[in-house]
């Protein structure tokens, strides 16, 4: 069995993103810009960069298919602080140890400023607010925000954009797969060990983030 680590590719891009810069903001979402905009805090750099990424996630959300993303809450006061529900599927575990695939994820997104100044862990980013009992090599198990790893190290100033498409790959276990003996993003042990024995069931789907096709693979079912 080819194995390697369960790390969601932060620098892909896929086809459509090209068109990001050219989405006009809803009425709504130009609303929540507009209204977290006014509190930004920080030097003059930090706040525009801040009001930068935030406009990007806002029209990744109007160029993914409809319910793929939804920005539910903006905060630009100190850190950049996101809540978004993703329309993926999650790989969870029932009371009984068995597998139970979860459709829907609600991530908290946090980007510092240091991310600007020198490269990141992987687990910095994103953490998971729901589902809970998520099962999977790149989550930590049994912590209140269960961080998502995105690889070893990110690079210095990554875009949000690439973090959210990198949970949605990571979380619907898209172009990876699992090695317990590599460290590199790897938050769960025990999950990562039991992937090796169920890589029939990977991935959970095979639809990407701005495909408007939904569903699982077979495995997954």
């Amino acid at each position: 069995m080819t194995q390697g680590k369960l790390v969601a590719k932060a620098t892909d891009r896929p086809v459509g993103l090209t068109a990001l810069e050219q989405v006009t903001l809803s009425k709504e979402h130009q609303r929540l810009l507009d209204t977290s905009a006014a509190n930004c805090g920080g030097s003059a750099a930090w706040r525009a960069r801040k009001q930068v990424e935030a406009r990007s996630l806002f029209q990744l959300s109007q160029l993914a298919p409809p319910g793929r993303m939804t920005v539910i809450d903006c905060d630009l006061r100190a850190a950049l602080k996101m809540m978004i529900a993703l329309e993926v599927p999650v790989p969870c575990r029932d009371e009984r140890g068995e597998l139970l695939i979860h459709y829907g994820a609600m991530l908290g997104l946090t980007y510092m400023e240091e991310a600007l100044r020198q490269p990141s862990p992987g687990y910095a980013f994103v953490c998971l607010l729901g589902p809970r009992g998520v099962w999977h090599a790149n989550v930590a198990a049994n912590v209140p925000h269960q961080p998502l790893c995105l690889g070893a190290t990110l690079p210095t100033g990554i875009p949000c954009v690439e973090l959210v498409i990198a949970a949605y790959g990571a979380l619907s276990m898209q172009s990876v797969m699992v090695d317990e003996r590599d460290p590199a993003g790897v938050l769960n042990i025990e999950a990562a060990r039991w992937w090796q024995q169920n890589t029939h069931r990977i991935p959970l789907t095979r639809t990407p983030f701005l495909s408007p096709k939904a569903g699982p693979t077979a495995s997954a079912k």
